[in-house]
């Protein structure tokens, strides 16, 4: 599992950044679950578009496929005022906000860019499908509402929310499920790159609540609540495993 550093710190010092607080939380945790030995790993990864052009996110899935011994990549970020579980993550950034070094790219809804990987632009679909087991998820009580969210823009249609893949054919990404800025590339690439690997484990995205200042009651309720739907998505993927029809 992945998580982001915060962001915006020059803006507001105080700034949390909850999938990073996640990420830590649940770094090396073990249990059992069902029949199965369940280990999580986190990675903390930084707000810088300098890293995903050299091919960060790719290097990390790749190292973890040469295991095989992945079961399931599941990237997070903040997002809005709910959980989001990012189905369509798109090529092309959009987003006009710099990264934490200040950096824009240049790209905007009116001129989506592809990202670059080693000095060249990314090649690969305009969208792409998470396959996180996603009713699962959306079982799990707590504060917060937990949304499986198809919401892309397209050059020809700026707000679409379509059931299939196949629905996006042909059309231009401005904006994937995750928006146009890193949360969705990170989803992007580590589809891409698990693809790419011949890989079909369960991969997608959660966008956590937003929030401004670290708040340690809150913050406590959306650990357990993240925590619950990975456990959820591990219990509904090894259930699919047993018995795959």
């Amino acid at each position: 599992m992945t998580g982001f550093d915060p962001f915006f710190l020059d803006r507001n010092i105080g700034q949390s950044n909850p999938s990073g607080v996640v990420a830590l939380a649940l770094d090396n945790l073990e249990f059992e679950q069902g029949n199965i030995n369940v280990h999580i790993e986190t990675v903390l990864i930084p707000v810088r578009f300098s890293d995903f052009d050299q091919g960060l996110i790719e290097k990390i899935v790749d190292a973890y496929v040469a295991t095989d011994k992945i079961d399931m990549l599941i990237t997070v970020s903040m997002g809005r005022e709910q959980f989001d579980l990012e189905r369509f993550p798109a090529l092309n950034r959009s987003a006009k906000a710099p990264d934490n070094q200040n950096f824009y790219t240049g790209a905007s809804k009116q001129n989506p860019q592809p990202p670059k990987l080693n000095g060249k632009p990314l090649e690969g679909a305009q969208f792409v499908e998470f396959s996180l087991p996603a009713k699962a998820m959306m079982q799990v009580k707590g504060p917060w509402q937990i949304n499986d969210n198809h919401q892309v823009a397209t050059v020809s249609d700026t707000d679409i929310s379509p059931t299939t893949l196949s629905e996006l054919d042909g059309k231009v990404s401005v904006a994937g499920s995750g928006g146009g800025y890193l949360s969705n590339e990170i989803s992007y690439r580590s589809i891409r790159a698990m693809q790419l690997a011949n890989k079909s484990i369960p991969i997608g995205h959660i966008h956590t609540p937003k929030i401004n200042e670290y708040n340690a009651e809150q913050m406590a309720q959306l650990v357990e609540q993240t925590k619950q739907m990975i456990l959820a998505a591990i219990r509904a993927d090894n259930q699919h495993a047993s018995n795959p029809q």
